[in-house]
């Protein structure tokens, strides 16, 4: 059981950088809207799917657009993968928005505001 969560684990690890790059290049040629981060991955037990948490750095429309953009790319994402990995099974992907970098700003601008008025 140990065996099978460090490979799932590793896995994880290996798609997050693997999709990171290809979000990258295809960013870089203006098919994903805002700046796009791969914030990670969690794969099934049975490997068989993972999901695809990301952030934008943008607005609503940016984020919009990237969510459509990579659910319509998810086959050609695992195609690459495949391709360029040598894994037996490549898992189908979906994407999911992370909001966890605006909840954080969040919860930073009411620490802020507790400080200012601690101060006042």
């Amino acid at each position: 059981m140990v065996d099978m969560i460090d490979r799932i684990k590793r896995l994880e690890t290996l798609f997050l950088e693997e999709i990171n790059t290809l979000i990258t290049k295809m960013a870089a040629q203006g098919n994903l809207g805002g700046i796009v981060t791969i914030t990670a991955v969690h794969v099934a037990k049975d490997l068989a799917s993972a999901k695809v948490y990301f952030s934008v750095f943008g607005g609503p429309e940016d984020r919009q657009k990237t969510q459509e953009a990579l659910s319509l790319l998810r086959k050609e994402i695992g195609a690459q993968l495949r391709g360029r990995l040598h894994l037996k099974r490549i898992p189908s992907f979906t994407f999911e928005y992370d909001d966890t970098p605006e909840k954080a700003a969040r919860v930073e601008s009411i620490f802020q505001i507790i400080n200012k008025e601690k101060q006042a």
